[in-house]
């Protein structure tokens, strides 16, 4: 009689086909999947590069006799939305302004017969 060697895992896609009697990689991939679909979205949408991250932990714990268990747990994170960016400038006074106060402000007008005069604001 032959000894057959019991089969080993030796991948990482093959230990998580364990989880949840097969129906956790399944599920993790799919999330995969959307998460690439929203990052390619969101680079066609915004003109820019999209990032993502995905982060799977193993917590294995062994018994005296060999068993181990493996708990996993997993994030997939898409792009984030960018920020919202305004700019203005701080009076003396505290106050927000969108002039900046340390420049002149030049008005423009007609001064007749075709030439212009610059004169500050008053």
């Amino acid at each position: 009689m032959e000894d057959r060697k019991p089969p080993e895992l030796r991948s990482l896609d093959q230990m998580l086909s364990l989880a949840d009697n097969g129906d956790y990689l399944p599920d993790l991939l799919s999330r995969i999947e959307a998460n690439n679909v929203e990052m390619r979205q969101f680079a066609q949408d915004f003109h820019t590069s999209a990032k993502g991250k995905i982060t799977i932990t193993l917590d294995l714990k062994v018994d005296p006799f060999g068993q181990m268990e493996m708990v996993i747990e997993d994030k997939v994170a898409g792009p984030k939305p960018p920020k919202h960016k305004a700019v203005a400038w701080m009076t003396g006074t505290g106050s927000v302004t969108t002039h900046n106060p340390a420049q002149t402000r030049m008005e423009i007008r007609d001064a007749g017969d075709g030439r212009r005069e610059m004169r500050t604001a008053e």
